[in-house]
């Protein structure tokens, strides 16, 4: 038996593998329209009076072949007066681009004539139009004439060419056999029955299956949507989309090709003029791949593979080479399969998009863009071998490529593992395929099981969030952080980074919000680098970040974020962005500049223009007027600068927005500061004012505010009220970073060195090394800074509330904020500050601040002696998610890391002559309760004036030793910013002295002159009793408490001095009330 061997359909393949891909729609042909049958017809029409219906016909047909802007006849029947019987009207080059039909370059500038006619003479009616055509004189450069009748090819030429070598004008003739040829090619046939009444019983019926029935809803409704929506010479971003899918759409319900092609070829066209590069690409791309899989024109395919090349060529996007790739693989196959020849310099290309390949593979600093790469040529590869067995190096280097994809959320995992799938009934046999599978689908199960795990804590966190518990939510959210962070799981890993940056923000950690929101930003913007894909996801994330560098004091970065934001709102035809966030933006603004000194408004002398440029016309106005240019601000905003100016002014300053203004802080000088605050702890970094280390230092508050963040609800507290961190820059060659932490002095010092640090080449390694670093600094941190109870709590924070997770893995992230505004931010910087010829210049005109005469008092309550509350404290009132960071305070003046240097031993007390009594603090080591004391006199000076040290006597603590007593030693509470949290320290020392003469003689020299020293021991070795010098007798104070521990009650702020296990107080029996009772019951 003889088999005939059939042609390789590509068409045929691609349905069999996707076959949703395809039209699964019926035809159901009833009759015939036999082309023989409808060739006489067509001829014999004038014997049956159908001119005019010929003519309507013959429009028709020319509009969707040849060029679809034709007015209606302009003479009588059959053109009996020798004009034309249609002809082209002028259409602008942007409408033009809607067309799909007919479309010719020329047909919308050029006047075309159409003549119809059914005369059998057809040569002689062709004479006689096309002559009369040009009498006119209207400017035709082309004329068609449209026949029923047959015209040999020959004598057609000789028409065509004898009328234009007359006329001057090119001439055409459309006969019978153009005509049918035209119906039947593109399944014109309905038109043809309906336009000339054709009588057949032929009905050609389109039955929709499932898919196709959903396809052609939404292709009737894009259809609608472009013909009524879109302005052709505004076609926005989203819109180009919408073209293109049309055209995909059309393919898959397998219209006819004229139809299909020309969808695309608008694609094509409108991408060019409104779309992105990544548009162009894709029209080209899918135009290709339609071209070959659907419409099995090879040729077609070519030429769209060698444009989709051409538009990436100098691209470094793996994702976009890898359509190229796809494209590349499909034209050598089908090469090799039906051993045709190319018509394009596919050698050419397929060798510059491996050297590409390579080149991004070779680039570190942009590791998942890298591993695509090497993952591409890979499998690249597996279409070169012949045998499948030699397969397998492939195999294993893929292998070893998926080891390395686990902690890069922009590598392409399960989409990998998909398309390896499919390659199983190709490699089933070997091995290192069947391992790489093997691991692969572990991994996806590992992957899948985590992100459903983390999915969880999000939703936990996010509904924490919503019922008013920040704290939890940042715990559950920053758990959802690492299994989150896939490219599977993107958007869900953006949704926590937003809800978590809302949670920090709340409780007052900016730094850790915009760390967040700055990562949340360089990925969603990745969709724009990859596939230069513009959303409202990207205005909403960056005008988030604008009101946040507002908020931090930051205006230039507030100004280069609200330009992007207007940049990609402008190109969104769905944002709700509109005037009331250009509103709340100018407002935030102007309230900035009002909370401006005198120096920082000296330095926004370029700014006012910048900010007119952007529409922010209210706080340019007060910019000015706080520059002291007062005739521009009220001839420009035709108001008068008098009181009732002043009054709004002062309103807009001192308005409750939510967050405490406090100026703009943009760094002008060699050395930046930037400053943050955890539970009642200043901490402020400064650092070279210079990329990369700008954002080197905000990371290091990022990471301490996100570590430390819910210490509060972890039973975790801080003790120092103050952390100065300094950031040094060394020009070294290799990159290096460590720390040095100086707890000696009076505030706490963190030194971070840094060497060899160069953003521009920020590798992995890089990245893991600063990563690690932090989490040293963090464990050195934590000693120093906190009160540790309980490692168990630390362990707790760090591992199973993941602090390290979202607080290192991301803080380390400084190239966040370059992906997205470039690597150039200083430059930016400071052309939004330095003069040119575009903007004008305001010098400061002023001598003191717009507000001098009436400067911002923060409303601060009258403070009274506290009057301890009864009983225990109410649960709201202990409930530490109604309050933020920003709500505690530290006292400063003791300071536990340099008491605990040495051992306080006891107290002993002085007479002198002509001077106070003196209190002196006996320490182990004397020259290091000096440097206690160094310190306490840098803060409070030698006189007390304020009272800010406080010390306390408590006697009575035990009846059968009446004459102990117990010191206190603390910072007075009453001199202190009152808060809603206050961490109080305190050193206490028990006294056991078998007599309690001194003690009494202290208290009798005290009381007679009001006043007496605090001091220590080592001040007593230079003091020449006689004749004491009184600046080295230790600080002077004027108050000295001295109470009973029956008086203390349960919410004293003295009742660290009663220590009811060891103690045994005294409780007189003549007095009703004992408040000391209350504190023992409550235990």
């Amino acid at each position: 038996m003889n088999v005939q061997e059939t042609k390789f359909s590509s068409k045929e393949f691609l349905r069999r593998r996707r076959p949703e891909k395809f039209s699964d729609s019926t035809i159901r042909e009833t009759g015939t329209l036999d082309r023989v049958v409808l060739e006489h017809f067509l001829s014999t029409l004038n014997t049956r009076n159908q001119e005019l219906q010929f003519e309507d016909f013959a429009k028709k047909i020319c509009e969707k072949i040849i060029c679809p802007n034709l007015l209606e006849q302009t003479g009588p029947v059959a053109g009996g007066d020798g004009k034309t019987d249609t002809q082209t009207f002028p259409v602008s080059e942007q409408n033009k681009l809607l067309w799909f039909e007919g479309v010719n370059e020329a047909s919308n500038k050029e006047r075309w004539a159409f003549a119809v006619s059914t005369r059998k003479d057809w040569k002689k009616k062709c004479h006689e139009d096309v002559l009369k055509i040009k009498e006119t004189e209207r400017g035709y450069t082309k004329v068609f004439c449209v026949t029923n009748q047959s015209a040999k090819s020959n004598i057609r030429s000789e028409v065509e060419d004898t009328l234009k070598t007359k006329t001057g004008i090119d001439v055409r003739i459309l006969d019978i056999n153009w005509l049918l040829d035209q119906i039947y090619k593109n399944h014109f046939e309905q038109l043809v029955i309906d336009s000339l009444s054709v009588p057949t019983q032929y009905k050609r019926e389109i039955i929709f299956g499932e898919n196709d029935y959903k396809k052609h809803k939404k292709y009737e409704e894009l259809t609608e949507y472009i013909r009524e929506e879109i302005n052709p010479a505004e076609i926005s971003y989203e819109q180009v989309d919408i073209v293109l899918e049309i055209a995909e759409l059309s393919a898959e319900l397998e219209k006819p090709l004229i139809e299909t092609q020309g969808l695309f070829e608008r694609a094509i066209k409108i991408s060019k003029k409104f779309g992105t590069n990544q548009q162009l690409l894709d029209a080209y791309y899918q135009y290709a791949w339609k071209s070959h899989f659907w419409m099995e024109d090879f040729n077609l395919f070519e030429e769209n593979l060698q444009l989709a090349y051409e538009s990436i060529a100098s691209s470094t996007n793996s994702s976009k080479w890898e359509k190229v790739l796809n494209l590349v693989t499909v034209h050598k196959s089908y090469i090799r399969l039906n051993n045709a020849t190319s018509t394009i310099d596919i050698e050419n290309i397929e060798r510059n998009m491996l050297a590409k390949l390579d080149e991004i593979a070779d680039d570190d600093s942009r590791p998942s863009n890298a591993l695509t790469a090497r993952t591409h040529k890979a499998i690249y590869k597996l279409t070169t071998f012949s045998d499948v067995e030699d397969a397998s190096v492939v195999f294993e280097e893929l292998h070893e490529i998926f080891k390395n994809s686990g902690n890069l959320i922009g590598y392409p995992f399960e989409k990998n593992f998909q398309l390896l799938n499919e390659l199983d009934d190709i490699f089933f046999d070997v091995d290192a395929y069947e391992n790489l599978l093997d691991y692969m689908t572990e991994q996806s199960a590992v992957r899948g099981g985590e992100v459903k795990g983390a999915l969880l804590n999000l939703r936990r966190g996010i509904k924490r969030l919503q019922n008013g518990h920040p704290y939890q939510a940042i715990k559950y959210l920053g758990k959802s952080f690492i299994p989150l962070y896939k490219e599977e799981s993107r958007d869900k890993f953006i949704l926590a980074l937003k809800a978590i940056a809302y949670a920090y923000e709340s409780i007052g950690l900016l730094w850790s919000s915009r760390s967040c929101l700055l990562l949340s930003a360089s990925l969603i913007t990745d969709n724009f680098w990859k596939y230069d894909e513009i959303s409202l996801k990207q205005a909403e994330i960056y005008y988030s970040l604008c009101l946040t560098e507002i908020k931090l004091g930051k205006l230039a970065h507030a100004i280069l974020w609200y330009e992007l934001f207007l940049i990609i709102n402008e190109n969104i035809s769905d944002s709700s962005f509109g005037d009331k966030e250009n509103q709340q933006v100018d407002f935030y603004i102007s309230q900035l500049i009002l909370n401006t000194d005198l120096k920082g408004i000296n330095r926004q002398s370029n700014i006012p223009d910048e900010l007119d440029r952007l529409g922010l016309f209210v706080s340019s106005g007060c910019l000015k007027y706080a520059l002291g240019y007062i005739e521009d601000f009220e001839r420009e905003y035709e108001v008068t600068a008098d009181k009732d100016h002043n009054d709004f002014l002062q309103k807009i300053r001192d308005f409750d927005a939510g967050f405490n203004s406090k100026g703009i802080k943009d760094n002008h000088d060699k050395r930046g500061v930037h400053t943050s605050f955890i539970f009642g702890c200043t901490i402020e970094i400064n650092f070279p004012n210079r990329s990369p280390f700008i954002e080197f230092s905000t990371n290091v508050l990022s990471l301490l505010e996100g570590a430390f963040a819910t210490c509060t609800i972890d039973n975790i507290h801080l003790k120092e009220a103050f952390l100065i961190i300094e950031v040094i820059a060394d020009d070294d060659d290799d990159l290096s970073l460590s720390h040095e932490i100086n707890s000696n002095s009076g505030k706490l010092n963190l030194t971070i060195n840094c060497a060899g640090f160069d953003a521009s080449d920020f590798r992995i390694e890089a990245q893991q090394k600063i990563t690690n670093e932090f989490k040293k600094l963090v464990f050195d941190l934590l000693p120093e800074l906190f009160f540790i109870k309980n490692t168990e709590y630390i362990e707790k924070m760090i591992f199973e509330d993941a602090a390290f997770d979202r607080a290192i893995s991301f803080g380390a992230c400084i190239k966040s904020i370059e992906n997205v505004l470039g690597n150039d931010i200083d430059q930016q910087i400071k052309k939004i500050y330095s003069t040119s010829a575009e903007k004008k210049t305001y010098p400061l005109l002023r001598d003191k601040s717009w507000d001098s005469e009436f400067p911002k008092v923060l409303e601060i309550e009258d403070i009274k002696a506290p009057t301890p509350g009864k009983g225990r404290m109410p649960e709201e009132e202990l409930n530490p998610e109604n309050i933020t960071h920003k709500d505690y305070s530290i006292q400063s003046l003791i300071k536990p890391r340099l008491w605990d240097r040495t051992r306080w031993q006891g107290v002993g007390f002085a007479q002198f002559k002509s001077c106070y009594p003196g209190l002196y603090l006996l320490f182990k080591h004397p020259d290091i309760g000096e440097d206690i004391f160094k310190d306490l006199i840098s803060s409070v000076g030698l006189v007390d004036s304020k009272a800010r040290l406080r010390v306390c006597i408590v006697k009575g603590i035990s009846v059968k030793n009446p004459t102990h007593y117990r010191v206190l030693i603390s910072e007075n509470m009453m001199t202190t910013p009152l808060t809603k949290r206050m961490t109080m320290i305190s050193r206490i020392n028990t006294m056991t002295p078998d007599s309690n003469v001194n003690l009494e003689r202290f208290f009798a020299a005290y009381q007679a002159c009001g006043k007496f020293y605090l001091g220590c021991d080592a001040m007593l070795k230079n003091i020449v009793p006689e004749h004491p010098q009184r600046d080295s007798l230790g600080i002077e104070m004027s108050t000295l408490d001295v109470r009973w521990a029956w008086e203390i009650g349960l919410n004293d702020v003295d009742c660290i001095g009663v220590n009811l296990k060891e103690d045994d107080p005294y409780i007189p029996s003549d007095v009703a009330e004992i408040p000391l009772l209350q504190l023992i019951n409550s235990k």
